[in-house]
């Protein structure tokens, strides 16, 4: 028995179990009094069995359901419910004198309790709470990408057939006609509850009725986005509220699709015209208009793969450059070459320098490396890349000792040391320094210093801020700034964190050391009493 099935725009299922017909009808009365929104699709049901049943078949978010009932009791269909393993909430129906009867459905994880008679009051509490919960536990859901049409979304993207009906039939409901917009940070990426919050404060509170997001393991994060007029206002103002001055963001846009089926596709077509950025200083890319059709195609020919080879393997560093440039040249005269050819061609020499050192020697793997030609801005910079790790390939080859691990570490210490003010990565160094594997890079810095890189220049931001401080040129926030923290707060945090005090507590303490010691003491004295005061020495 149900009611409420065929309105549209439903969103949740409240099933009410109730043996007693006129309580079950009092029940659900006061329940759509409650629902001004039409946010319920109510069921019914006339006792536990029948309930259970209905439970099974529509799934619903919230069960309320008496204790007492012929055949099939309350208790045992929240215990039946719970053994399927679901966490819907569930709420008891009981009279006064069956409360201790009741307090057995704790074990069950009961969500709420409800006397009888029902009051008003006590019910709208009830559904307050559950739809507080609701709220919360959905939006983890849509966040974290538990929900079916993230799931699905998923699925398609990765090319597999891991959904089922249900999950088919909710995407078709949401997204009839959708577009998928595939978003690069340049330089790193915020952290994800502050992204969608930017865009919650554009879209309002029907965002997650309109869109859904994924975080994908690579460099970039996923919108789905109903097809609609606006879309392109709404990017852009995305774009414009998330892009800061110094860290382009980039958006692909795909084609307009109204299949589920389609979704791979559409990712396909938002990645590709991303990835046209390095044509372009536009920063919202459209598939229907990122690549035009005079682009020509270029391969990279066998004699100059097996030049490249050659010069590698010999440690010509001179001779693997003129090689990779040659073959840049060839595409500049060729004008604007289709994006999977030049994508083509980045991967062949990094292979070909991955072959040449070895694929088993993880201490210099490329393997996993590279973000794709995403993080260039140009065919010019693809070029210069691939040149800077032909030629570190060559020198490796030309020494038949390979560094220590003494050495690489000391190359990372050096490099924080004069590039703390800059944002520096693991991933940055094993990419444009060192190139080497950035988790094997992580593994020997850790076991030589004992630390993580990332606490390292941390430290060594920290100790050049107070050197900054003590001087009192520099205000905290310019202090902030010249050490590679834009922002602030998060300076503050941090430099409380390492030294226990403020900035401004430190540079209070450095003011009254300098006025108590009349300038006689020493520098050393002076540090040695500011350590005293803090009770914890830097670093």
């Amino acid at each position: 028995m149900t009611t409420g099935a065929d309105r549209e725009g439903t969103d949740l299922k409240l099933l009410v179990v109730e043996d007693e017909l006129y309580a079950r009808e009092a029940l659900v009365r006061k329940i759509r009094q409650y629902d001004t929104a039409g946010d319920f699709q109510i069921l019914e049901a006339s006792n536990g069995k029948e309930g259970f049943g209905l439970y099974r078949q529509e799934q619903p978010e919230l069960v309320i359901t008496d204790i007492r009932m012929p055949g099939m009791d309350g208790l045992e269909l929240l215990e039946n419910i719970r053994q399927l393993g679901q966490k819907t909430q569930v709420v008891i129906l009981s009279a006064y004198s069956e409360f201790a009867y009741a307090q057995k459905a704790i074990q069950y994880g009961v969500s709420d309790y409800l006397l009888k008679p029902v009051s008003d009051e006590a019910l709208e509490n009830c559904l307050d709470k559950f739809m507080q919960r609701h709220k919360k536990e959905r939006g983890e859901a849509l966040i974290t990408g538990k929900d079916m049409v993230t799931r699905l979304l998923a699925a398609g993207i990765r090319e597999e057939n891991t959904t089922g009906f249900v999950e088919r039939s909710m995407f078709r409901k949401i997204f009839p006609s959708w577009q998928i917009v595939a978003v690069y940070f340049e330089r790193g990426r915020p952290e994800k509850e502050e992204f969608l919050a930017e865009i919650e404060k554009i879209y309002g509170s029907s965002f997650w009725t309109r869109a859904r997001f994924l975080e994908l393991k690579t460099d970039f994060w996923i919108l789905l986005f109903t097809a609609e007029q606006e879309n392109v206002f709404l990017l852009r103002k995305i774009r414009s509220r998330i892009s800061r001055e110094e860290d382009k963001v980039y958006m692909g846009v795909s084609r307009i699709h109204r299949s589920e089926n389609e979704v791979h596709d559409a990712y396909q077509e938002a990645l590709n015209a991303l990835k046209t950025k390095v044509y372009t200083e536009e920063t919202l890319l459209f598939a229907e208009t990122a690549e035009p059709d005079t682009a020509a195609e270029y391969y990279l020919r066998a004699e100059k793969e097996e030049q490249l080879r050659s010069a590698l393997a010999k440690g010509r560093e001179k001779t693997a450059c003129s090689v990779i440039e040659e073959a840049f040249q060839e595409i500049k005269q060729a004008g604007r070459i289709k994006i999977s050819c030049l994508e083509q061609v980045y991967y062949h020499i990094l292979l070909s320098c991955q072959q040449e050192i070895g694929i088993e020697k993880e201490d210099y793997g490329l393997a996993g490396m590279s973000a794709g030609i995403l993080k260039f801005r140009s065919p010019e910079e693809i070029r210069d890349y691939l040149c800077r790790v032909a030629g570190e390939i060559c020198r490796l080859k030309r020494n038949e000792k390979e560094e220590s691990h003494t050495e690489i570490v000391k190359r990372m210490t050096d490099y924080a040391e004069q590039h703390y003010f800059e944002n520096v990565t693991v991933k940055d160094l094993a990419e444009h320094v060192l190139y080497m594997n950035p988790d094997y890079l992580s593994h020997i810095f850790a076991e030589k210093k004992g630390i993580n890189f990332s606490t390292y220049l941390q430290q060594v931001r920290i100790e050049h801020a107070k050197e900054l401080l003590e001087k009192g040129t520099c205000s905290v926030t310019e202090t902030a700034l010249l050490v590679g923290y834009n922002d602030v707060s998060r300076f503050i945090r941090v430099f409380k964190q390492e030294t226990g005090m403020t900035p401004k507590k430190y540079c209070s303490l450095k003011e009254e050391d300098g006025d108590e010691s009349g300038g006689k003491r020493s520098a050393g004295d002076d540090a040695e009493e500011l350590d005293k005061r803090k009770g914890k020495s830097a670093l």
